[in-house]
Parts: C-alpha cells; structure tokens; sequence
C-alpha cells in the first residue's frame, strides 16, 4: 500500500500547467529519492500510466488513464448525467453551474455551463476545488464521514483570498451547519466578489459522491434569489442522485418541497 500511495503521490503533481516534469524535479517535490522514484515511474510506464518524452527526457501522463476514464464512464455515466444537469441549472438561475467529484485534495470539476450575459463567474475545470474554501466542499464534507474532514483540515490551509477561511474549528462548525441546512452558501472563499451555493449528491449508502453549485457575481445576491436558487440546486442534487441510484438526504430534499 505504501508503494501505491507513492505512486499516487507521484501522479498528482502533473497538471495543466506543469504536464512534463523531470526526473530530479519529482523527487524533490515528492521528498523520494531519485532510484525510489525513477523505479515507481518505470511500473507506471509499463502500465501506459506514464510516458517519457523521448527528447526532453520528462515524464507526462500516459495513455492508460484513457482507458480506464472510458470504462467508468460506459458503466456509470456520471459525466453525462451531470452536465444534462448542469445545463438545465444554468438555464434556470441564468448564472454560471458546475457539478464536481471527489478528488484526492479538493473536488475536480465533471460538468459546467456559463450563461450568456454580460458578467459571469468563469469555471476553470482544470482547477481543483479546494474542500475548505467552496461551498461545493463544505456540503461535501458535511455528507461524508466526519473523519475525512479532519483529513481535509489536517495540513496548513491555502489562503486563496483576503476572506478565505483557514480556522479548522470554524471550518467544522461551517461544515456543521451545512449538514443541517442541505446546502452552503460561501462569499469570497476562493474567488474575490463571487458568491457560491452549492448542495451536495449522493450515493446508494447515502454518502456525498460530489456536488452541485451555481456561482454568481456578489453584486447579484439578494435574498429572493439565495432562496429560489438553493431550492434549484437541491432539486438539481436529486436530478444526479436519482440517475445515479443514489439516496437524497432528507435535509436536502427538504429544500425542494
């Protein structure tokens, strides 16, 4: 287990922005040493999980993930169900919606839809969305096993604007309380001037499997609004969780009725 957390370890610093990294730049991120290294990414190769750039030398992500995306999305289409959904919540509240899944560190955005109109929040889907500092985390955490959050709250907290926040004991109570109400509303948290509502969605043993938002400039938030979108995304958490034979939490269906 210790090798396959390693590995994983390993995979996670590829990104967008960084799709090729050296051999000795792994290493030192992932405080391994060279031959430890160099030996996971060799397993790796021989899966197609990793391939070397035959001039630079760098290693970038292989093609077996293809795969294995095509599998799971042939057997449980998460990704269809959620952008039909996302589509239709975009539609009703006119502002940007977006559907996550769980990640290692945050949630990794499946599905979003921003409106037409003059200004909208914009969704990077290549950006992980951190547990602490969205709604979509906050519901995501309080629907899941109390030990996952103390996971998520463990390490330091990034501080992504002047209002982020990084106090694990108000995180818990945060958390709390979207467990109770259904759904959480966050300002500021990870973008300046943009307020998120967000509800989470379930699997069968009635566990969060991800979440559902909207995101909308500040300047539009006003109270009717904050309560005819909530009800929005609970019915759109329903939408997925049905879909998925998954079972809504009666905190969340409450919001809908």
């Amino acid at each position: 287990m210790k090798t396959v957390d390693k590995a994983m370890r390993l995979l996670s610093y590829f990104t967008p922005s960084q799709p090729e990294i050296g051999l000795s730049e792994l290493a030192r991120l992932a405080q391994m040493d060279k031959a430890t290294t160099r030996r996971i990414l060799v397993s790796l190769s021989n899966h197609h999980f990793i391939e070397q750039n035959q001039i630079t030398k760098s290693y970038r992500l292989g093609s077996g993930f293809l795969h294995l995306a095509r599998i799971r999305e042939a057997t449980t289409p998460i990704t269809a169900i959620a952008t039909q959904t996302v589509d239709w919540l975009c539609d009703a509240t006119s502002e940007t919606a977006h559907a996550s899944v769980a990640g290692p560190n945050g949630l990794i955005t499946i599905a979003h839809k921003e409106p037409i109109r003059g200004t909208v929040v914009m969704i990077d889907p290549t950006e992980p969305l951190p547990f602490h500092a969205t709604a979509s985390g906050i519901v995501f955490l309080a629907f899941n096993d109390n030990a996952l959050t103390e996971k998520a709250l463990a390490n330091p907290l990034n501080r992504f604007t002047a209002q982020t926040e990084t106090d694990p004991i108000i995180l818990r109570q945060r958390v709390l309380q979207a467990k109770t109400e259904g759904f959480y509303l966050n300002e500021h948290g990870f973008e300046s001037d943009v307020v998120g509502i967000a509800a989470p969605y379930f699997n069968a043993d009635g566990s969060a499997a991800g979440a559902i938002a909207v995101a909308m400039p500040v300047t539009r938030k006003t109270t009717e609004f904050v309560t005819k979108t909530k009800r929005q995304v609970a019915a759109a958490s329903a939408r997925i969780t049905t879909a998925i034979g998954g079972l809504v939490h009666p905190n969340v269906q409450r919001l809908i009725t």
